[in-house]
């Protein structure tokens, strides 16, 4: 008996170093592959949620003035990830489709669409980010 509680106890500790060993963005994805958009979990003695920044935003509750703030937080973002180079295909199809849908008054469909486009923005600045930091992986070895 003695053994099998050692054994649980070494297994407890081990299970629980590696998840502190973890980055932040490992724990925020193990988490939410597991339990999805809106889960909450605990990193480093602090609790987060599994959303990301775009479904936070787009969950405000669907008015103009909600509307247009996403509308514009989505329209600056994809102006920084063209400077970056980075924009991605239907990223202006989406902010077209969101302005479409806020001067139709319809608010939730526009807040939908303008943070899908944030979230296309915000992955191609961290796409940006990564080919910067490690362009020599691209470069084929010379032999």
């Amino acid at each position: 008996m003695k053994k099998i509680a050692t054994i649980a106890a070494v297994a407890a500790l081990t299970a629980s170093s590696l998840t502190m060993a973890q980055s932040f963005q490992e724990a925020f994805d193990m988490n939410r592959a597991m339990y999805g958009a809106g889960a909450t979990f605990e990193w480093n003695g602090k609790s987060y949620n599994t959303s990301y920044i775009e479904e936070e935003l787009a969950s405000k509750p669907a008015n103009q003035a909600n509307a247009q703030a996403l509308f514009d937080a989505a329209k600056a973002k994809l102006a920084e990830v063209r400077e970056a180079g980075f924009a991605w295909r239907d990223n202006v199809k989406y902010l077209k489709q969101a302005k479409e849908a806020l001067e139709a008054g319809e608010y939730q469909k526009s807040m939908d669409l303008a943070a899908r486009s944030h979230l296309q923005s915000r992955v191609g600045l961290e796409q940006a980010e990564t080919a910067k930091n490690e362009w020599i992986l691209a470069v084929p070895p010379l032999n």
